[in-house]
């Protein structure tokens, strides 16, 4: 009898786990399917929609009220002021992706020059601006980029001065008041200075992506009322500042016309790059005007492509705000003295050691994993979506605000399923495949930067070694303001778009490391697709070494893997493990296949002979990365004294060890790099883990990571900063 009911209740837990699974399989493949049906949204409007009229008008405007002469053919009607904002509406209307950037130059539009504009045109400023999204949460669906760094703070700036200029009217996104809008925004700008101070900036020494932070920060410190706030504002900005003296190499060149000229050349190791970002000081700085408009207004003034002439809206909103004056007749900000004494430091050698950023392992105990705004946009900020420590976390919020219509979140819809969201299976799934798409998460960089008058060299310091990329730059070298030279394991062929790219980013990282004037960088190729890539160049590697911008190039060497060249006083030097072969030009700027290094910022109008330096083989490849100048040896001597420096390669262990005399030493030093574990010099392991700044630019020459008190000294000048209790002295 007991059997009997045994075997009743066993048949019906098995009835049951039976039914349950095919519910499970049944739901799950039903969600799946109406997930697949998820069409993303366009993030670019299918027609060309001219929409920097907002930007150009803000100089124009700058220029009229100043009774400066606007340029030829250029008259402020209220015409011509309409038909420059229809495309700015349409583009901001249209919810596009970078509407904000012109969302940011509009609201400077208004509340600066409104009084310039018919009424009629001023309330359709106004109807655009309530008519805008401010954040993911705030419904409806499109394909903006809200999350990174420089979005972050673009949107909740704009979205704080358009609710404290009409706090009592409705927006038409969520329909509350611009006084609960400013209020929401009050407190991820809060969030996003605070972030900033403590664990520095994301997006890295970014010469691409500082401007698009220093636009609405600007806006913010002019134009908010909450003095407090606009102190904080300003701190930040003094930090920003840094990062650039700290990472600019001062160099001594000429203009086109031939005139003696100064750079400053703000191309260091970076979180997100472009290929013309990289290629160059000339084609790729995008802080070049606000250097030149803060260091030497006059002296570049009227330089082609200077400050004086640009229309670009970041520019325009930091160069206002430092030219206008409130009603104490102070100016809003200026950039402190120790920053620019910072800038033109002219001793032979500087090392500068930073940290920037956190690692993914390093958000829970900061309690930035979750879904309040704070810590999302840590989350975000770092680009970090698939990633096993926040992939449970991002599901959620995307969910929990509809957002798998947006185009670069598309394909989470894939893995947006209950079952693996209900029973935590995510992070399982994600560690299991390893996606190509971790490598789009920023994480916590340890720069080494070393300057002298004649170059600057920067590393990321042993940074995710074998990781997927995205547009991370891991090192850098800059010879002049034309010419700068870095390695890459390319991700895609020329004819494919979108990061990482044949120049931007890499395959996989390197494990990449420099003491004083030396780098050694190590790859290791893939040699299989990973999930979701969309291809590998495998057993290759290569150098972007711009070959008719130097004055001197010696490759007689290269199927040893040796090229030397010289620009002015300049040297460079690098030995690679296989030997090295340039493309030829015709190759790379092949139609239908152009190299990406040739579409981007102009550089295929500079770039006409080769300058793509190709390493092929099997297993790790390397390169050794050497600087010297004139002041120190002839450009000859050089070349021999790399050439006899002794280099030994262990396959087994993955060690490449060095010995050369390093820059203002007089022993030779030997640097033993073995991948994916240390760095060691004369037989010492390196500590490659910095604190927040390491310098002689700082307070005792070092300041912690999280520290409270900032102190920037330099030449007898100093400046002392402390978020918490808004001390800006």
């Amino acid at each position: 009898m007991n059997r009997i009911k045994n075997w009743s209740i066993f048949k019906k837990v098995l009835m049951s786990l039976l039914l349950f699974f095919v519910i499970v399989l049944v739901s799950t493949g039903i969600q799946f399917a109406i997930n697949m049906s998820i069409d993303p949204l366009p993030s670019r409007p299918s027609e060309d929609i001219n929409a920097g009229g907002g930007d150009r008008l803000l100089y124009y405007f700058d220029k009229y009220q100043k009774a400066e002469p606007l340029p030829q053919g250029i008259e402020l009607t209220e015409d011509f002021i309409n038909s420059e904002l229809q495309g700015t509406f349409a583009y901001i209307n249209g919810r596009y992706d970078c509407a904000d950037f012109r969302v940011n130059a509009l609201v400077r539009l208004y509340l600066s020059f409104k009084d310039y504009m018919s009424v009629d045109t001023q309330n359709n400023i106004k109807r655009v601006l309530l008519d805008f999204k401010y954040w993911m949460d705030q419904g409806g669906e499109d394909s903006m980029c809200y999350w990174s760094e420089n979005h972050q703070i673009l949107f909740a700036v704009s979205e704080y001065l358009v609710g404290q200029t009409f706090p009592n009217d409705i927006f038409t996104v969520d329909k509350k008041t611009g006084a609960q809008h400013m209020e929401m925004a009050k407190g991820r700008i809060n969030a996003w200075m605070e972030q900033r101070y403590l664990y520095g900036f994301t997006e890295w020494y970014s010469n691409n992506y500082y401007p698009e932070d220093i636009g609405p920060m600007s806006n913010f410190i002019q134009f908010a009322n909450d003095l407090d706030m606009v102190k904080r504002m300003k701190i930040i900005m003094d930090l920003i500042w840094h990062d650039m003296a700290s990472q600019s190499f001062k160099y001594l060149g000429q203009d086109e016309s031939g005139e003696d000229r100064t750079y400053y050349i703000f191309m260091s190791s970076s979180g997100r790059a472009y290929s013309d970002n990289r290629m160059s000081d000339d084609t790729g700085n995008r802080m070049r005007n606000f250097i030149d408009f803060v260091m030497q207004p006059e002296a570049t003034k009227n330089f082609s492509n200077s400050w004086y002439t640009s229309s670009n809206s970041f520019f325009n909103c930091f160069k206002q705000m430092t030219e206008a004056r409130n009603d104490a007749n102070i100016p809003y900000y200026e950039v402190p003295d120790v920053i620019k004494a910072i800038f033109d430091d002219d001793r032979d050698e500087k090392i500068i050691k930073s940290s920037q950023g956190l690692n993914l392992s390093e958000l829970k105990s900061e309690g930035l994993i979750g879904l309040e705004d704070h810590q999302i946009m840590m989350q975000m900020n770092m680009e970090a979506f698939s990633n096993p420590e926040v992939v449970n976390n991002t599901i959620r919020y995307m969910s929990q605000n509809n957002m798998f219509k947006n185009e670069f979140l598309n394909d989470f819809k894939m893995v947006n399923l209950w079952p693996l969201r209900v029973f935590g299976l995510l992070k399982g799934v994600s560690m299991l495949l390893k996606p190509s798409t971790d490598g789009v998460a920023i994480e916590r960089a340890n720069v080494y930067t070393y300057k002298t008058g004649y170059f600057s060299m920067h590393t990321a310091q042993a940074y995710q070694p074998g990781q997927y990329a995205d547009q991370h730059a891991i090192n850098s070298v800059n010879l002049s303001n034309s010419v700068s030279v870095f390695t890459t394991q390319p991700a895609k062929i020329a004819r494919r778009s979108g990061t990482p790219t044949y120049w931007v980013g890499n395959g996989r990282q390197p494990y990449s490391v420099q003491e004083k004037n030396v780098n050694l960088t190590l790859y290791i190729p893939p040699t299989k697709v990973g999930f979701m890539e969309p291809m590998i160049v495998k057993d290759t590697t290569h150098v972007f070494f711009p070959y008719q911008l130097f004055d001197e190039v010696d490759e007689s060497s290269l199927q040893q893997g040796y090229i030397f060249g010289r620009v002015n006083d300049s040297f460079i030097a690098i030995k690679s493990r296989y030997e090295m072969e340039f493309i030829d030009f015709l190759v790379s700027n092949q139609e239908g296949n152009v190299d990406d290094m040739l579409k981007r910022g102009g550089v295929g109008r500079i770039l006409t002979e080769k300058y793509d330096l190709v390493q092929k083989g099997e297993g790790l490849h390397y390169f050794i990365t050497e600087l010297s100048s004139a002041d120190i040896e002839s450009f000859s001597s050089f070349k021999t004294r790399f050439l006899n420096n002794t280099i030994d390669f262990n396959k087994t262990t993955n060690t490449l060890t060095y010995t050369s005399v390093l820059r203002n030493q007089i022993t030779s030093s030997i640097l033993s790099a073995t991948y994916g574990e240390s760095f060691k010099i004369n037989g010492v392991i390196q500590n490659l883990e910095y604190q927040r700044f390491e310098s002689d630019y700082v307070l005792n020459q070092m300041i912690e990571r999280k520290a409270s008190d900032i102190i920037f000294q330099y030449d007898q000048l100093s400046l002392h900063l402390n978020y918490q209790d808004n001390i800006r002295s």
